[in-house]
């Protein structure tokens, strides 16, 4: 089997099991209810894709074999696993002036949809609900939360290094170093900010210290931050349009299910693009350096 035979077995692969992560365990319900009718402490639709810690388990066993299967050595190969970790030593984070200006263009926008469209978008969205959307919605959210975003992290990082493409390890550091940065401006910001979300209808200009704060939407932050190294990087077309439809697919959802405002997800979305791009180009840069040095030596 040829290198590229295993990369596009490797992604197939990925694919199907990040789908078995946003059904888990539907699989399990229905074959219990065809056979068994036992009682399962776990809910086929779980709003956050959250089930018993027993299913978990049983989940990322299946993973686990699968990162066995795609990390098992043909003959004679070496997998050079420090590959990772010099990149990650070695990249440093370089902003320049047009982030700044982006930043502070987002944020105009944000603050006229957070004054004009807020209240109309969540009323429009009320309308519209069904039980079809809700049960949309719920698939959606596990793109954006729970353990999906670190397994897609980890499938770069292995496939790459199974395979020594390079350009997956790229992807895997960068998006390591994106989503723990939106990790930590969600968290600053949400406390800063102080929102209310929209399911408590006090409007969209009420403030409160609270858990669980609207702004900004850490599913869509995570979603985007991820989504946007492929959206920037990869120079698959079919690669940057999936990465898209999954980040705006957890955007709208967070939207339709009532848990933030239209401002807060765009002002999340520009929020993860923006530290994808930093990111990006820094892992890029010092990749390209590297690249360079090995060359003269």
């Amino acid at each position: 089997m040829s290198t590229d035979d295993k990369r596009r077995l490797a992604a197939a692969a990925f694919i199907a099991l990040l789908a078995l992560s946003v059904f888990w365990p539907s699989p399990a319900i229905a074959v219990n209810d065809i056979c068994c009718h036992a009682q399962l402490g776990i809910d086929e639709l779980s709003f956050l894709g959250r089930e018993a810690p027993a299913w978990d388990v049983a989940f990322w066993f299946i993973a686990g074999l699968f990162a066995l299967v795609v990390l098992h050595p043909s003959r004679g190969d070496r997998y050079d696993f420090a590959a990772a970790w010099r990149l990650i030593r070695a990249t440093r984070i370089r902003l320049r002036k047009s982030d700044a200006i982006a930043a502070v263009a987002a944020a105009a926008g944000i603050a006229l949809i957070w004054r004009f469209a807020d209240a109309p978008v969540t009323a429009w969205a009320e309308r519209v609900q069904s039980s079809g959307i809700q049960d949309t919605i719920r698939f959606a959210n596990r793109f954006g939360g729970g353990m999906n975003p670190p397994m897609v992290v980890l499938f770069f990082l292995i496939a790459g290094i199974a395979y020594r493409y390079q350009r997956w390890i790229g992807y895997a550091v960068a998006m390591a170093f994106s989503g723990a940065a939106a990790g930590v401006v969600v968290q600053i910001v949400k406390y800063v900010i102080g929102r209310t979300r929209p399911e408590l209808w006090l409007g969209p200009f009420q403030h409160a210290r609270a858990a669980a704060t609207s702004f900004p939407s850490g599913h869509t932050v995570g979603a985007f931050a991820l989504g946007g190294v492929l959206i920037l990087a990869s120079p698959s077309r079919t690669m940057r349009i999936s990465a898209f439809l999954l980040a705006l697919a957890v955007a709208v959802s967070r939207v339709l299910a009532f848990r933030h405002w239209t401002s807060d997800v765009l002002a999340s979305a520009a929020i993860g693009m923006i530290i994808a791009a930093v990111m990006t180009r820094s892992v890029r840069e010092e990749a390209e350096d590297d690249q360079r040095a090995s060359e003269v030596r």
